[in-house]
């Protein structure tokens, strides 16, 4: 899978239409029933679509960077919170440090607290599937193996 930034979420995902259209529909309404009377399918069906992995990461994907649950855009509004904030103390001559301080230390927080999901992401991406490797050892004391034993010294 490609994990580039696309401009259509789509395009990142092999994603049948059907499965495409049932999580338009769900993104548009969020659910599942009006979902199934929207598409005439039955609600089943639309529960089966959308446990797809392949929908899940495409509804996870438009929905983390559309709107204000985009980090690029949650930015710019912190960012924009806070520069009004400046100018708002500035104009007025009047306000705390503890007004800015406070927005700056959410805005902080919030920051930090992107960058350890990314981090913990980055760590699962990177931990993958450990290899096994599993040893018998046939120290001949069982009993299938003294009868064989026995058979072939028998002749």
């Amino acid at each position: 899978m490609n994990n580039l930034q696309a401009h259509n979420p789509a395009e990142v995902l092999r994603i049948s239409p059907e499965a495409l259209e049932v999580a338009n529909c769900y993104l548009a309404v969020q659910d599942i029933t009006k979902v199934s009377s929207e598409l005439s399918i039955p609600t089943d069906m639309v529960s089966e679509y959308l446990g797809r992995r392949e929908v899940k990461a495409y509804i996870d994907n438009v929905f983390l960077d559309y709107g204000y649950n985009n980090r690029f855009m949650m930015r710019d509004l912190m960012d924009s919170i806070i520069t009004k904030k400046l100018q708002d103390m500035d104009e007025s001559e009047q306000g705390s440090n503890k007004d800015i301080t406070e927005i700056l230390a959410l805005s902080h927080k919030m920051t930090m607290d992107l960058l350890d999901k990314q981090i913990k992401l980055e760590q699962i991406k990177q931990a993958g599937i450990k290899s096994q490797v599993n040893v018998q050892i046939n120290d001949g004391g069982s009993k299938y193996d003294n009868l064989i034993e026995r058979l072939i010294n028998a002749k």
